[in-house]
């Protein structure tokens, strides 16, 4: 009894009491410093989290470091799933099928939302000129093995490390995380991007970076 009366006496939590509930109807409105630079995921907690998350309630931040990095054509990339019932109606709306959300069974792992989007609308960029990526993981259940073909990062900074990893081809952004990939593109050509666990690339996350003007086909891998 004294210890229940001990933490009835406690002060209230200020991250908890901040985070609740908001009902149909209502609002909530806080703020706060962003002391560590880098990219992260932001997301509905309201429970069932994960039916929320795959329902497309998340996004990213950016926080930019009081030293700006050096400077790059930016991008900001987010990765998730989605998981579809039977349509349904005269629309053929689909909803989410909880049962393959929990079996880890995508329809698509897309890129900001549309499967494919970059590879039908590639990015365009310049020959050696420094590129940013800003790579979001909102899951909710499917790594990204980010890595562009042809290309080798020139900077991985890994969550709000500003230390950075140098020569990597290929790195995992998990659940949630976030993860800057600074590269640059030496030829001309066109150079796909996808989460290299080919499953998922193949259901839709996969893009294109358009180098220049190529006249020829896609970078070798």
């Amino acid at each position: 009894m004294r210890r229940e009366a001990q933490v009835a006496t406690r002060p209230p939590n200020r991250v908890n009491s901040t985070y609740v509930n908001v009902m149909p109807n209502d609002s909530l409105h806080f703020r706060f410093v962003a002391r560590t630079a880098g990219a992260f995921m932001y997301h509905c907690g309201t429970a069932p989290v994960a039916a929320h998350i795959a329902n497309g309630m998340y996004g990213a931040l950016i926080v930019d470091p009081v030293r700006p990095r050096l400077t790059a054509r930016e991008f900001v990339l987010v990765q998730s799933e989605f998981y579809l019932g039977p349509r349904q109606g005269t629309d053929s709306v689909q909803s989410l099928d909880w049962q393959r959300m929990l079996d880890l069974a995508p329809d698509y792992v897309t890129f900001n939302g549309a499967a494919n989007l970059y590879a039908t609308h590639p990015l365009e960029v310049g020959v050696n000129q420094p590129l940013r990526f800003y790579v979001v993981n909102a899951g909710p259940n499917r790594v990204s093995a980010f890595h562009v073909v042809g290309a080798i990062f020139d900077r991985v900074y890994v969550d709000g490390s500003d230390t950075p990893l140098r020569g990597v081809q290929t790195f995992e952004v998990p659940m949630g995380g976030g993860m800057i990939f600074d590269t640059h593109l030496v030829e001309e050509g066109i150079y796909p991007f996808v989460s290299h666990a080919f499953a998922d690339a193949t259901k839709g996350a996969v893009g294109m970076l358009k180098a220049g003007n190529p006249s020829g086909a896609a970078a070798a891998h």
